[in-house]
């Protein structure tokens, strides 16, 4: 599944140039309890995502996506069903099978390098900024990599939500601090369920 995602990404960039393409949106404001997020993607009819966001102002989160993908035209629609299904699942902490793949053409070479070795970081697990540089073969880069997290346009497809800081505290976020919060603590709990279920059926 990792090496399907990093390919569709690649190729994603390598046809990001084509004409006439339209792009899609939709945004709606999930309720997770004692917080309020927002749920908003531009994507394609190709299957790739061209954007997502996690802020609850519709309007805002809108003419943000536009500013990311210098696209002054987004066509307003209802999600696709599979679409609406895995934003809402990973929202919540699920460990999602993804159908739909990012279109990495916002970013530098560098910051697209971040983006896809973070979709090689498991559910229920977080890797530090350093160690996402050394992944890179880029040493010493903590800064350079936690600037791009910030920066990817992907939050929940591109789960730099699962990069914290080496002292354990949570770093940044391109949403609110305590979505991030949140979505650790969830996918913790639910992976933690998940291996303790295994364990159970290999001692049946």
């Amino acid at each position: 599944m990792i090496e399907e995602t990093a390919g569709r990404a690649s190729l994603g960039r390598k046809s990001a140039k084509g004409t006439g393409t339209v792009i899609y949106w939709a945004h709606e404001v999930v309720d997770l309890g004692n917080l309020v997020a927002g749920l908003g993607a531009a994507w394609d009819e190709t299957g790739f995502l061209h954007t997502v966001s996690l802020n609850p102002d519709g309007e805002a989160a809108r003419a943000n996506a536009q500013k990311t993908i210098q696209q002054n035209r987004l066509s307003e629609s209802s999600y696709p069903g599979n679409l609406l299904h895995e934003l809402r699942a990973a929202l919540h902490g699920e460990d999602v099978c993804w159908t739909w793949f990012p279109r990495l053409q916002t970013g530098t070479v560098f910051q697209e390098r971040v983006w896809q070795e973070l979709m090689h970081c498991p559910h229920g697990e977080t890797w530090s900024y350093s160690t996402l540089a050394r992944r890179l073969g880029q040493n010493g880069a903590s800064r350079a990599v936690g600037n791009a997290c910030g920066r990817n346009p992907y939050p929940l497809r591109v789960p730099c939500h699962r990069v914290i800081a080496a002292n354990g505290s949570l770093g940044g976020f391109t949403g609110d601090l305590e979505v991030k919060r949140w979505l650790l603590r969830r996918e913790a709990t639910l992976s933690q369920d998940r291996d303790s279920s295994q364990d159970g059926i290999g001692l049946l």
